[in-house]
């Protein structure tokens, strides 16, 4: 009963709290007429708000303090420090629409901190077993630290890499949170495994579904409001991070993200084969694609639940091989959709 309580309580915290401030930020929005910009890109054609983000990140904030079985050490203050960061640079985004060079530049920030914070990848494992990917060969200092180059530049590419996968992913209603949700959940039955075993892993993870469920209520189509820079920042970073907390496990959170990371990664290719810039927007991205073969928005995002579910699931049931190979199946099922919609 205690080990339920344990994560019942910051869970529901975040949820109530989630609940209460993204309802808050609808009326707030509609009150001073601050609503998302209408573009040609986008699916949605009237006034919506965009800051669900902050709803988000201040109920996990919430959540961690309040629940009182969380110990903060070094990184986890990390977390705090660069959750508030987002929060800020992020409300202060959607509110401007900085330009993608600013935006990197706040990311790059976030990391530094986590890296200053203690946040480190030694290696990564072998899936093939044998000699594990060794990135502590080298070594820097800072203010008498000892920091691993190679691992400092994985963690930057990989937090970086996450936010912006999940900015590009928040296109649809509901679809950003809820693929957030499941990542979340599955980090969170892995933290509380014999395998992992991390209980405080375990109360951050459900903190955050907590927070994300909240906001769904609301931005689950059709959505009343958007969880803006801000939200995706934080659910790609809070990933990414929890991903390295969890015994640098990296074939996890690619499984659960695989879907929306090759897309990603297909889109980038296109825009670069076009002479275009890799971060403009457009309508390449796959749930896009759908859409325009006569999906729905609600049977779309249905469907990349579905996909991240059940990978997500596989990276909880199988060892470092059983990931490879699943994530070899995931590449071809995405080769195989991507096929189908562009010959229809």
């Amino acid at each position: 009963m205690s080990s339920i309580i344990l994560y019942l309580k910051p869970f529901l915290i975040a949820l109530i709290s989630s609940l209460i401030f993204t309802k808050t930020l609808i009326l707030f929005s509609r009150k001073y007429k601050l609503y998302d910009k209408i573009k040609e890109n986008k699916i949605h054609k009237k006034n919506i708000a965009r800051f669900g983000g902050v709803a988000i990140i201040i109920s996990f904030l919430l959540a961690i303090f309040l629940s009182g079985d969380l110990v903060f050490d070094n990184l986890k203050w990390g977390i705090v420090v660069s959750c508030i960061v987002i929060l800020f640079f992020g409300f202060y985004d959607d509110l401007k629409n900085l330009s993608w060079k600013k935006q990197l530049l706040g990311q790059i920030a976030v990391v530094l901190i986590m890296i200053y914070a203690g946040l480190s990848v030694d290696y990564i494992a072998n899936p093939f077993g044998g000699a594990e990917f060794r990135l502590d060969a080298l070594q820097y200092s800072v203010f008498s630290i000892q920091y691993s180059v190679f691992g400092s530049l994985f963690i930057l590419f990989w937090i970086i890499g996450f936010m912006n996968v999940m900015n590009w992913l928040d296109g649809l209603d509901g679809l950003a949170g809820g693929v957030g949700f499941i990542g979340v959940i599955t980090l969170f039955f892995l933290s509380i495994s014999g395998l992992v075993n991390q209980p405080p892993l375990g109360i951050i993870s459900i903190a955050v579904a907590g927070a994300i469920l909240g906001f769904l209520f609301f931005n689950f189509n059709p959505a009343k409001i958007f969880m803006g820079t801000s939200g995706s920042m934080f659910l790609g970073f809070i990933l990414a991070v929890l991903a390295i907390f969890s015994g640098g496990k990296i074939a996890t959170a690619l499984l659960i993200m695989g879907f929306p990371i090759l897309d990603a990664a297909w889109v980038i290719t296109k825009r670069i084969k076009a002479g275009e810039s890799p971060f403009k927007g457009d309508a390449r991205h796959l749930h896009y694609k759908l859409l325009q073969q006569g999906w729905s928005q609600r049977k779309v995002v249905l469907f990349i639940y579905l996909i991240c579910l059940s990978f997500g699931v596989s990276a909880t049931l199988f060892q470092s091989l059983g990931k490879f190979l699943a994530l070899a199946v995931l590449f071809v099922f995405f080769y195989f959709v991507l096929t189908r919609v562009s010959r229809a």
